[in-house]
């Protein structure tokens, strides 16, 4: 597994943001894959359900509550999908929600 090479990217900013275990290679990939690896384990997963299901549950509704007095809406469910994300980060790193901080 650590003999996959990763393609060079030609962007020069790619460089300077890009920095995390996506990046890595070799080594240094194998070092902080182990450190986080235990995180993703199946059973740690299923404990963190309920919380990814209370995010999705409040988007919903935010959704709900949007839609209820218009025949027809423009979303931009990228940034819905983003906030969701950064909740169920949250809530499943920290124990609250993005919003409450």
């Amino acid at each position: 597994m650590n003999e996959f090479q990763k393609p060079r990217k030609n962007n020069p900013y790619v460089k300077i943001l890009s920095t995390g275990i996506i990046d890595y290679e070799g080594e240094k990939w194998s070092k902080h894959r182990k450190i986080i690896n235990p995180t993703f384990h199946a059973e740690k997963l299923k404990l963190m359900v309920p919380a990814m299901c209370l995010s999705c549950c409040e988007m919903i509704k935010r959704w709900e509550t949007m839609f209820s007095n218009e025949k027809s809406l423009e979303l931009d469910v990228f940034a819905h999908l983003q906030k969701l994300t950064g909740d169920v980060i949250s809530r499943t790193a920290f124990g609250s929600s993005y919003e409450e901080g």
